[in-house]
């Protein structure tokens, strides 16, 4: 990640992950069984249905609705940024009770946690956990987990510090409570989209401290044939 937000193009060559981001860190029930067949679908539904929003020419409104199932999606994002990290379990707050939350998907959403969500109309993903942003004015930092891939987004604020809430973002704060399988019309605004390096290039004199492992990912080039 630091490379790929430094000034310069990065100098190395980086690490080839065939057919996308994948990590080796998940039981079989999590991730075929929670994952694969309870959680991802309904992920996967509303990632598809906000990239034929982005993708299309048409003259749209300023926000759309998307029917989705908004507790199934939030434990399908949480669980892949929990599976970035190799041994990365009780190494951030809450996790224990995150576990918990992970396996019953009729607890609500933990207050503790505000998830944003944006159009993502750029190509490179970036991933962080365990990371923080700091304002140099307040000395206040703020918690946070990141997920940025086309066409969507997705900022994981933890314990609501005060100067890091973002009303200008659609959230998950009014389905905190709803029932596992409750399918709702979530907006998407488009007129809210931040630029591509936000957060992890903050602005107005705050910087970012990420953990370990986070990561800029982007399309190899092909080679150029020889003549």
């Amino acid at each position: 990640i630091v490379e790929l937000l430094a000034a310069d193009p990065p100098r190395g060559r980086g690490r080839v992950s065939q057919n996308g981001v994948k990590y080796r860190t998940l039981c079989h029930y999590c991730n075929n069984e929670l994952l694969g067949l309870n959680y991802d679908p309904e992920f996967n539904g509303f990632v598809n249905s906000v990239g034929s929003i982005v993708k299309s020419s048409l003259h749209l409104p300023n926000t759309l609705y998307v029917p989705a199932k908004p507790q199934m999606i939030a434990r399908s994002l949480v669980g892949h940024i929990m599976a970035q990290r190799v041994k990365g379990y009780l190494k951030g707050p809450h996790t224990e009770d995150l576990k918990d939350w992970f396996y019953d998907k009729r607890r609500p959403i933990p207050d503790y946690m505000k998830i944003y969500y944006w159009p993502y109309p750029y190509k490179i993903q970036v991933l962080a956990r365990d990371s923080a942003m700091r304002d140099l004015r307040t000395n206040d930092s703020a918690y946070f987990w990141l997920m940025k891939f086309f066409p969507v987004a997705f900022l994981v604020i933890w314990d609501s510090p005060s100067g890091y809430e973002y009303p200008h973002l659609n959230s998950f704060e009014d389905f905190r409570d709803l029932g596992p399988d409750e399918e709702v019309n979530m907006p998407v605004s488009l007129t809210s989209v931040p630029h591509e390096r936000w957060p992890e290039a903050p602005e107005n004199n705050r910087f970012c401290m990420f953990g370990e492992g986070a990561i800029g990912v982007c399309e190899k080039k092909p080679r150029s044939k020889k003549r």
